[in-house]
C-alpha cells in the first residue's frame, strides 16, 4: 500500500538528487539548472534554520532595576534632556545597542553632570560590559 501511494522510488530519489533540472523539466516544464536548483534550496534551509532560532532564542527580561532610578514628577516625561538621553541609552542597551548607547554615555560625559546622573551614567556602563 505504501509503495502505491509513493509515487517515487528509492532510486529514483537518487537520480532526482543528483540532477534535479532534469526532474523538474519532465514532470513540471520547469527550466533551471541543478545550481539554481541547489542554490534556492540551501537559501530556503537557511531561512527556515534562522527563523527557529530567532523563535527559540530566550528573551531577557528587563527588570526594574534595569531602569533609571532617577525620580520624575508625577511620571511625567522628564523635561532635562540630560536625563532623556539618560533613558535613551539606557532604552539602547535594552535592546542589544551597545554601540548607539555607548556613543551617547561618551557625549554625556563630555557635559557638566549632576551626581545623579553620574550615578545613572556608572550604572549604564556596568550594563555595557556585562
Amino acid at each position: 500500500m505504501f509503495k502505491e501511494i509513493l509515487k517515487i522510488e528509492f532510486s529514483e530519489l537518487e537520480n532526482i538528487i543528483t540532477n534535479p533540472a532534469q526532474f523538474l523539466q519532465q514532470e513540471y516544464n520547469l527550466d533551471l539548472s541543478n545550481n539554481e536548483i541547489y542554490f534556492t534550496v540551501i537559501a530556503i534551509l537557511l531561512f527556515i534554520v534562522g527563523v527557529s532560532f530567532e523563535l527559540f532564542k530566550t528573551k531577557k527580561e528587563i527588570l526594574d532595576s534595569d531602569l533609571p532610578d532617577i525620580d520624575y514628577k508625577s511620571n511625567e516625561i522628564a523635561t532635562n534632556t540630560t536625563i532623556q538621553k539618560i533613558d535613551l541609552a539606557n532604552a539602547y542597551i535594552n535592546m542589544g545597542k551597545g554601540v548607539r548607547a555607548k556613543s551617547i554615555i561618551e557625549r554625556l560625559e563630555k557635559n557638566g553632570l549632576s551626581k545623579s546622573e553620574k550615578k545613572e551614567i556608572n550604572k549604564l556602563k556596568k550594563l555595557l560590559n556585562e
